[in-house]
């Protein structure tokens, strides 16, 4: 039994073991991005996904919540010991955090695990992360979704609100070649979940600073030109 349990662990060892998901932000391609300058706060998000680690067999295929449960190698059917860490609610709002604040778009960003540690921010992101669903099994998406509310302070006025997420198909191939090597798996799947957030997040700043922007100033009328409302009033001055 000793000896089983030795070359247990030294299987797991060389398949390689997960060292952690950490989100990787992708550069923006122009630095040009408009700017809002506001201060921030990311509320942890709530965990609002469906009541279930994982479904499914080896022979079918498994639906993991990765909200809530890792992906061990053998779920995977590579028949390697190794796992694939969670991605829990908490995870991404941080991870939301930090790449709101590494894009520059806004005076600055921090992340607060609750409502009583905002301070001085204008403008508070609280939400939900409602679906994280990694899949196996052949033609069934993959599917990542958060419920976001923004408030401006003091008076918590909602300026948004809605949903922002991504569902498809992941890539075929995704971990071919790695042939049983856990290192490998842990690692393409973290790429493609980067690129999973990576997405989310950008379409999240982009919408933010459209909702935060302030209103284009209105150009004052050129001298001796009438205003729309002066030319209103005067055609209907002429019926």
């Amino acid at each position: 039994m000793k000896r089983l349990l030795i070359l247990f662990l030294s299987a797991s060892f060389l398949a390689g073991c997960s060292s952690g998901f950490v989100y990787q932000r992708k550069p923006d391609p122009t630095r040009d991005a408009p700017k809002v300058p506001v201060k921030v706060a990311v509320v942890a998000f709530q965990d609002g996904t469906e009541d279930f680690t994982s479904r499914g067999n080896i022979i079918g295929g498994h639906l993991f919540n990765l909200a809530r449960t890792d992906i061990n190698g053998f779920s995977l059917n590579t028949g390697a010991a190794f796992s694939v860490s969670s991605l829990p609610a908490a995870q991404w709002s941080k991870s939301l955090a930090e790449d709101l604040d590494a894009s520059g778009a806004f005076r600055s960003v921090k992340f607060v695990f609750g409502p009583s540690e905002v301070t001085d921010e204008e403008i508070v992101v609280e939400g939900s992360l409602t679906k994280a669903n990694f899949t196996t099994i052949d033609d069934k998406p993959d599917e990542f979704l958060l419920h976001l509310k923004v408030h401006r302070m003091p008076g918590k006025a909602v300026v948004r609100e809605g949903d922002a997420g991504k569902s498809g198909i992941r890539p075929p191939g995704l971990t071919s070649g790695c042939f049983g090597y856990g290192g490998c798996v842990v690692d393409r799947i973290h790429g493609y979940l980067n690129g999973v957030m990576q997405g989310i997040f950008t379409d999240i700043r982009r919408d933010l600073v459209l909702a935060l922007a302030p209103p284009p100033a209105r150009k004052p009328d050129a001298p001796g030109q009438e205003s729309p409302e002066e030319v209103i009033r005067r055609i209907l001055g002429k019926q």
